[in-house]
């Protein structure tokens, strides 16, 4: 005898089947056991005695010895299956017996609802219909088996799997709001089981509530239901929305009395939004003024089980019941009368009157009076009003509360009421309760409190006349004082809603002129004296604002003379000017250029500077070369840009003005002293900011017809020596360019329109009271608003979307790379040391020191080796920039990589080199001559990866060659990396550009990614630009910088 095959299987809570073919004799034999643990509890054989007696067979028994002979370590391993995957096996079977039950049942199962109609409430009960009928004996049974999807038989006719599906479309929606209410039943009663049954009494019936009402009639109505009375009673209706036509009948009733009745057959039940009524037909959704008028009547009288339906009123309650009752079905037209006349019970109407009066001391009295006919008397002492009156309740009400809501005390034997001292209650009274008092009674007034009221705010105009740069404007306030024009503006800015004159009269302060004024004093920066004296004189710069704020502001009349007109008109129609391109301009300007050149000369025809901050690469140096042209033979003009930029300023007057007479004021002190000598003789002159400052005793004896900034964000500082040299220069005419004249605060605004208008935002301090502080820390929309409109005539700014529709978008993608090892316990020991200089008490660490922890862990991202010497180990950022670089070459790209870390170049280099990969590095120390043959060749050809520092490549470069854009650090100046991306996304592209950034997750670099996003709302409101500044973090974001 031998065991061919065994195998053992964990079946239940560690029972175990071992099974097997055992051969005895040349025949084979199939043969289980059953153990748990050691004990053998059943067993079957195919043999002749396999399941014949108590005693195991032979084979039964080889097998078991088999098995103990393979050792234990098959039981040890043998898992039982869980309950709940005996659940799942289970529950999956029924699904595919009820779908195959489904197939062959073929017609849905018709949900039947029974509305019982009883004292307690409103019930349903419901059977089911396929074929024949059949009872729901318990809706909670039912509930549980449509939740479970279970298949139930209710008989030899119905047996179906209950989901939702298999009821009739028409009754499925019955069906589920049965079964939700059973189940809350079950709930609120902490009954449900999973797999087992409530232990409460079967729910034959299921109460509604209020709610469950509304939502039965949404799922019944425009079908007939069947409905039970109180008495048991059935009956077939038909759910309709509508108010019911019965008549409600009064006639006379015994002595002097009527009885009101209605059909006794209705039913009556409350929903939540509606009153629902039932005839022997129908089952109406009452209207909202139909239940208003009638849920209560018709409940009561229902209710009257002597006779049902009717119900008697007294003589003496007529009018009342008439009054509250009866008068609200009259809309209706339901109303039958029986001899009775209902108009003789009208009861009469509530009169009332309120007499005000001013008392000799200034305090304001009411005496109030109420009357029903003849009978008067004060609403506060109606303690022996006649019960005979017919008093109209809510009225009274009404009038007391409007009374106690204005006067809160009384006056000892008079009965006067008196208002609350001071001018605040007494305005509230003038303004608002008068109104109010006069909807409810008769006004009557003494002579002295007629001459108390709320004066009309006088008439304002505003005249204004242009003259030799300057605006005069004056002020007709009618016969009211500069003296007091003053005072009632201080009232409006602190709020107030009156101001009360000398008179004693109230100026109501909402009125749209004082708003205009106080604005205009407020933006335009208009002394107290000049207000008071109400001629003012301002700057001609401030004519755009002035004209679009008394437009949108309103409430004054506004005369302008000629000039003024002249002025405005030629600011808003830009585009129409018939300033001409120059002919001996050497090129073609696109339509957004020529707009861009006719902006700067209409604001140099009226005196104007502006800030020309299109997106880098829309060409604003041609848009000014232009511009130089058309005024060459006015005298000479000053360009003044970055060093870098000297050389590209001069190629580019040469390329497209030829004709300009252009010196390059650069070299040693020596040489540009020579140059200068003839400046008298040339028509441009280009140097940089730093050869100015050097050489501002030259050119502070000039005058220039055009002094020009570009890169103007380099005057950001007003306290730098730059910013204060090129304010010292002469010129009829000032511009500014830069793509960001908003890089960290508005300081950097105000300082660039510092220098092109000097005063026209004000002094610093004054612009940072107004505007800084209000945008920056408040939030103030209305301050930003403000701004924009102020500084938005002298400002032009274009974005490549808007217009260059030839220019390919950018793609921008963000790369995440996750330290390992060595670099990551580096970078962890780094912040821990940073954490705690920070979470250290009394002062911050100074900035350097701050900015140099910060700086070590950025280079910990980069490389580690850059401020480890020693460091051999991996830089996860390095290996997903190569092949990132890898994959871009491989392709054909040619690519841009930027870093502010300049030492990381040679360590990519080496990698590249290594990888056959060629590149050029630019960096600033390398020379101008080399730069310029740097991008000669790149845009040759010559090398696929140009590796570039931040500084050296934000500005003055052409790199349109590349559509790869690698930032392979994020620095703290966003607008300063958008800068670096536009030296390929600019104009000449052809292609898309993809730029990718480059991040180490769960470190700085991550968390100044934050806040360039949300730093970069603040200019965004402004002037669409952003960056972070170190400087303005607190403790607690600097904290949140070193989270993870």
């Amino acid at each position: 005898m031998e065991v061919k095959e065994l195998s053992a299987d964990a079946f239940w809570k560690g029972e175990i089947c071992i099974s097997g073919k055992v051969e005895d004799e040349g025949h084979i034999y199939h043969t289980k056991v059953y153990i748990k643990g050691s004990q053998i509890f059943d067993y079957s054989c195919s043999c002749s005695g396999g399941n014949s007696g108590r005693t195991m067979c032979r084979h039964g028994q080889e097998l078991y010895r088999a098995y103990q002979a393979e050792g234990r370590e098959r039981e040890e391993k043998a898992v039982s299956t869980s309950q709940s995957v005996r659940m799942m096996i289970r529950e999956y079977t029924n699904r595919q017996v009820a779908e195959i039950v489904a197939e062959s049942e073929g017609e849905d199962v018709e949900f039947l609802p029974l509305l019982l109609i009883r004292r307690e409430g409103l019930f349903l009960e419901a059977s089911l219909k396929r074929g024949r009928e059949y009872l729901l004996r318990d809706l909670a049974a039912f509930a549980q088996a449509v939740r479970e999807g279970r298949y139930v038989e209710y008989g030899r006719g119905l047996a179906f799997n209950h989901d939702l599906n298999a009821f009739t479309k028409e009754s499925r929606g019955m069906a589920a709001l049965a079964s939700q209410l059973a189940l809350t039943y079950l709930d609120h009663y902490g009954q449900i089981r999973r797999g087992q049954m409530p232990a409460v009494p079967a729910l034959r019936s299921l109460k509604l509530g209020r709610a469950d009402a509304d939502r039965f009639f949404e799922l019944i109505e425009g079908r007939n239901l069947q409905c039970e009375d109180m008495r048991g009673h059935r009956r077939i209706l038909e759910a309709v929305s509508g108010d019911p036509d019965f008549c409600v009948t009064v006639k006379k009733a015994g002595k002097g009395g009527i009885k009101v009745s209605v059909p006794p057959d209705l039913l009556v039940f409350e929903g939540e939004k509606s009153l629902y009524v039932a005839d022997t037909k129908k089952l109406y959704r009452c209207s909202r003024e139909y239940t208003e008028a009638m849920s209560v009547f018709l409940s009561e009288l229902l209710k009257n089980r002597e006779e049902p339906g009717s119900a008697l009123v007294g003589e003496r309650d007529i009018p009342l019941f008439y009054e509250r009752v009866l008068k609200g079905m009259e809309a209706f037209g339901i109303l039958t009368q029986e001899g009775v006349d209902l108009e003789s019970a009208r009861p009469e109407p509530l009169s009332v009157r309120f007499a005000f009066d001013c008392l000799d001391d200034g305090r304001i009295a009411l005496t109030p009076s109420l009357s029903y006919g003849d009978y008067h008397f004060h609403p506060m002492d109606d303690g022996e009003v006649p019960k005979e009156i017919c008093r109209d309740v809510p009225g009274e009400f009404r009038v007391s509360c409007l009374i106690t809501r204005y006067f809160s005390a009384r006056e000892e034997g008079t009965g006067r009421l008196l208002l609350a001292a001071g001018d605040d209650a007494l305005y509230r009274l003038l303004d608002e309760g008068m109104e109010q008092f006069g909807e409810l009674g008769e006004i009557w007034f003494s002579d002295r409190f007629r001459g108390l009221n709320i004066r009309r705010a006088p008439e304002i105009s505003l005249g204004v006349s242009a003259a030799d740069g300057w605006l005069k404007l004056t002020l007709d306030t009618g016969d009211m004082s500069g003296t007091e024009l003053l005072k009632v503006l201080d009232a409006y800015r602190q709020k107030k809603k009156y101001y009360r004159l000398k008179n004693g009269e109230f100026l109501k302060l909402s009125d749209d002129g004082f708003m205009t004024i106080a604005r205009l004093q407020e933006g335009l920066g208009i002394g107290k004296g000049e207000l008071k004296e109400k001629q003012i004189v301002l700057p001609s710069y401030r004519a755009l604002y002035l004209d679009q704020m008394v437009r949108e502001e309103g409430g004054i009349a506004f005369y302008r003379d000629s000039l003024y007109k002249a002025v405005v008109r030629g600011m808003k129609s830009v585009a129409d000017s018939d300033f001409e391109i120059p002919a001996s301009f050497q090129g073609e300007l696109r339509e957004y250029q020529k707009t861009g050149y006719r902006w700067l000369r209409t604001l140099d025809h009226w005196g104007f500077g502006g800030i020309l901050a299109d997106d880098m690469g829309l060409g604003k140096t041609i848009q000014v070369i232009a511009l130089l042209l058309s005024a060459k033979e006015e005298g000479m003009s000053l360009i003044v840009c970055p060093a870098s930029l000297v050389y590209n300023w001069a190629h580019e007057l040469s390329v497209f003005a030829p004709s300009l007479r252009v010196l390059t004021a650069a070299g040693s002190l020596g040489e540009r002293r020579e140059l200068l000598a003839g400046m008298d003789s040339c028509q441009v002159i280009v140097t940089s900011y730093d050869l100015l400052k050097r050489d501002i005793e030259i050119y502070r004896e000039k005058s220039f017809r055009f002094e020009i900034l570009d890169e103007a964000q380099c005057i950001k500082n007003a306290a730098t020596k730059s910013a204060r040299a090129v304010k010292e220069v002469k010129a009829r005419t000032r511009f500014a360019l830069t793509g960001t004249p908003v890089e960290n605060h508005l300081g950097e605004l105000w300082s660039i329109f510092d220098y092109l208008m000097p005063g026209f935002l004000f002094a610093y301090g004054k612009f940072r009271t107004m505007y800084e502080i209000p945008i920056v820390k408040d939030r103030d929309e209305r301050a930003a608003a403000n701004l924009r409109r102020l500084i938005g005539p002298f400002l032009l700014r274009r974005l490549k979307c808007d217009v260059l529709k030839e220019l390919p978008e950018k793609i921008e993608r963000v790369v995440y790379s996750a330290f390992e090892g060595e670099q990551k316990k580096l970078y962890g020991a780094n912040v821990l040391r940073l954490r705690k200089e920070l979470e250290a008490g009394g002062e911050l660490p100074g900035k350097i020191q701050i900015l140099a922890g910060l700086t070590r862990l950025r280079q910990i991202c980069c490389d580690p080796s850059l401020c480890y010497e020693n460091y051999k180990g991996e830089s996860a950022k390095l290996e997903t920039c190569l092949a990132l670089l890898s994959g871009a070459v491989a392709a054909g790209h040619r690519v841009l990589l930027f870093s502010q870390f300049a030492s990381m170049f040679p360590i990519i280099k080496k990698r590249l080199d290594r990888a056959g990969i060629g590149c050029f590095v630019l960096t600033g120390a390398t020379s101008k001559e080399e730069r310029s043959r740097l991008t000669a060749r790149f845009y040759a050809g010559d090398v696929p990866v140009f590796l570039i520092s931040l500084k050296a490549g934000g500005t003055g470069l052409n790199l349109t060659a590349a559509d790869v854009v690698i930032h392979y650090d994020p620095w703290w100046n966003a607008a300063a990396q958008d800068q670096a991306t536009d030296r390929a996304h600019r104009i000449g592209q052809k292609k898309q550009v993809t730029v990718f950034r480059l991040i180490m997750k769960g470190t700085v670099e991550e968390s100044i990614l934050h806040l360039q996003e949300s730093k970069s709302e603040l200019a965004d409101r402004i002037v669409t630009e952003g960056s972070v500044s170190l400087a303005g973090l607190g403790r607690e974001e600097l904290l949140k910088l070193l989270e993870p």
